[in-house]
């Protein structure tokens, strides 16, 4: 009886966060990945590819983001999240060296756009469509562009130019966005 209580916490939990157990995670190459990915997005954090990636970056590369991790950004394979296909999309993950464990953020990140004309817009005068912000002495990411996910998409708003912005909790293995 204690057992199947403690299942169904568990999918109660991984429910709440939009992750169903088809999506449940894997170990390979030393590195774990909690969940593979999210409700109604192809992308598939967990092939074989990816992990040994995952497993490369972390030997090789320093820590960059929130004291020991790594914030490791690459394009995106399952650019379904939206209908238009000439978008280019990114995934972030966060690599921590000392768990080896990767998180990954449930946004796709993409070049800021407008949304009638769907024309890229410049966000700096260097001509950028498109920025990251982090650093290794804060558990802060912001972007600056547009974000994707299912029900949960975003514009780059040229007028007050704020980047969109998303704590990383260790504890919890997640990132939770910044509203104002």
């Amino acid at each position: 009886m204690l057992k199947k209580a403690l299942t169904l916490t568990t999918l109660t939990a991984l429910a709440t966060l939009g992750i169903s157990q088809a999506n449940a995670g894997t170990t390979k190459y030393g590195v774990t990945v909690p969940y593979c990915g999210f409700d109604y997005d192809k992308e598939n954090f967990c092939t074989n590819d990816r992990m040994k990636t995952y497993s490369k970056v972390m030997k090789s590369r320093k820590a960059n983001f929130d004291g020991n991790k790594i914030l490791y950004i690459f394009k995106s394979k399952g650019a379904d999240i939206i209908r238009d296909k000439s978008v280019k999309l990114f995934r972030v993950v966060v690599i921590d060296k000392s768990k080896k464990t990767v998180i990954p953020l449930t946004h796709a990140l993409g070049q800021a756009r407008d949304d009638i004309t769907r024309k890229p817009i410049k966000i700096n005068r260097k001509g950028d469509t498109s920025k990251y912000e982090f650093s290794k002495s804060s558990n802060k990411l912001c972007f600056t562009g547009n974000i994707y996910a299912y029900r949960d998409i975003y514009s780059y708003d040229p007028e007050t130019k704020e980047p969109f912005c998303f704590t990383y909790d260790s504890e919890e293995k997640s990132f939770h966005r910044d509203y104002d």
